[in-house]
């Protein structure tokens, strides 16, 4: 079963997560305690899910005051009628009861209030999911990128269809925050205080920095691209080992790591248009020997070349290639010196069989 792509609804109306709510065993408890620990980004919704699962608990168990029952039910009813067009059955039994309340009580916030009014579904104080300080979440349901700064000073820009949850105040010894979906992270240096997003089962850790994660809760992959400073980037699972980030990978400006979620595997690559790291840099060359084009490209973009230069000593090339893009000057290069690359782990590997003298 695939927890991670259900809803809240989904939860409250599966057999597997009611049990653990209301009859919790030793092996329920462990199942969801380390779904959890993987994937802490669905903590809000399996906290909704739970409240869910209680309140409808007390749904059946307690009898409504007759006139607030018909007040009530006649919402439930007017909104059960907009979404499909099918008769009302007021009283269901087995799944059908909570999936269907599930839905009410999501999609009528007038009915989730009452409900909370007559006593059968009480908040936390300081809301859902929330065990130190005051959380927000916000959704970009619009098709602009949605700015948001948080308490740090650090500015986030959230893509369309994205979710980010952040706590109001900076609390604890972490700032931490949950994204699922595309965004980028402007983060202000602080290093008493990491900066952490998980993000569908990766956790990235950095002081100060900018960077991009990809993270849509569909996909098998999630994608951490870096532009300043240095991430660390690990899969989130705390109970394979004391220390999580030694199974994980630093990155630098130009970098990508690339999280398989199925296979739980980690990889290093380079991001898809390596952006130039030295500013003005200028790749005008005349009669210029090949060792020296290419350690001139790799400062100027933070990419480690690895050729041999002596073999290639006797290889020259003149060319302007200021207006192409890091990958395409390459093309360039090896096009005209009859060599070949390859990128493996975040590093250029250039082959070629020498020029004469």
């Amino acid at each position: 079963m695939n927890y991670y792509q259900f809803t809240a609804e989904d939860l409250a109306a599966d057999d597997y997560f009611k049990e653990w709510v209301c009859s919790p065993t030793a092996g329920t408890e462990a199942f969801w305690r380390t779904f959890l620990s993987e994937f802490p980004e669905r903590y809000y919704q399996v906290e909704e899910a739970r409240l869910l699962v209680m309140g409808l608990q007390k749904i059946q168990q307690r009898p409504v005051l007759a006139g607030r029952e018909d007040a009530l039910w006649g919402r439930i009813e007017d909104s059960l009628e907009e979404a499909r067009p099918l008769p009302v059955v007021r009283w269901l039994t087995g799944r059908q009861v909570w999936k269907v309340a599930a839905t009410v009580i999501l999609v009528l916030g007038a009915s989730w209030f009452s409900l909370q009014q007559l006593g059968i579904i009480q908040f936390p104080a300081g809301g859902l999911g929330q065990t130190e300080g005051k959380w927000i979440e916000v959704v970009n349901d619009a098709s602009q990128v949605m700015h948001v700064q948080l308490a740090d000073g650090s500015r986030v820009e959230l893509q369309k269809k994205g979710r980010l949850r952040y706590r109001e105040e900076l609390i604890g010894a972490q700032r931490e925050v949950y994204l699922t979906g595309d965004a980028f992270f402007n983060v202000r240096k602080n290093p008493g205080k990491p900066f952490v997003v998980y993000a569908n089962g990766l956790v990235t850790k950095v002081l100060g920095t900018s960077f991009r994660i990809n993270a849509p809760v569909e996909a098998s992959t999630v994608t951490v691209d870096v532009r300043t400073g240095r991430v660390s980037v690990y899969p989130n699972q705390e109970n394979s080992t004391s220390d999580p980030e030694s199974k994980g990978m630093v990155l630098t400006p130009n970098q990508k790591a690339v999280f398989e979620r199925d296979k739980g595997t980690l990889t290093k690559t380079l991001t898809d248009i390596p952006s130039l790291l030295i500013p003005n840099q200028r790749f005008e060359f005349d009669d210029a020997r090949a060792p020296r084009v290419f350690s001139t490209i790799g400062r100027a973009y933070g990419v480690e070349m690895i050729f041999d230069e002596e073999l290639m000593q006797h290889c020259s090339v003149t060319m302007n290639i200021n207006e192409e893009d890091f990958f395409q000057k390459l093309d360039v290069i090896c096009k005209v010196l009859g060599a070949h690359y390859k990128l493996i782990d975040a590093q250029v590997v250039i082959y070629s069989k020498g020029c004469p003298k």
